[in-house]
């Protein structure tokens, strides 16, 4: 995760990386680049408190651990979790949440049933 200034909007701001997350009260720009992975964007609209994800995979598909890696929030599974008890730990209202979903792209040709871009984006539907 790195703060940065954006110059466009003039406007603080966190950029994401795969496997991070990120929530806060403040009027913060959240900015990331997505390909197949997916960003789940979820705020309260009446306490102001919202947050972002960056996952690249569903879930883990191996069981009993393993999988592609040891860092489960790259998993949409565990990401999703992160970021929704994070918001209701910080004040945010289950029933008041609302989400966008960004990304899930298919970003190589031919990839036939293993299109992880599809699978995120229906993981994440």
């Amino acid at each position: 995760m790195q703060r940065l200034l954006d110059t466009q909007f003039k406007k603080n701001a966190v950029r994401l990386l795969p496997g991070e997350s990120f929530y806060t009260p403040k009027d913060l720009l959240l900015v990331t680049t997505l390909g197949s992975c997916v960003s789940a964007c979820i705020r309260d609209p009446t306490t102001g408190i919202g947050g972002m994800n960056h996952f690249m995979l569903p879930e883990n598909g191996q069981k009993g651990g393993g999988g592609w890696s040891s860092t489960p929030i790259r998993f949409g599974a565990y990401a999703m979790e992160v970021l929704i008890n994070s918001l209701i730990k910080a004040g945010a209202r289950r029933e008041q949440l609302e989400a966008k979903l960004f990304g899930g792209g298919a970003v190589l040709r031919n990839m036939g049933a293993f299109n992880v871009g599809r699978k995120n984006g229906t993981f994440a539907l």
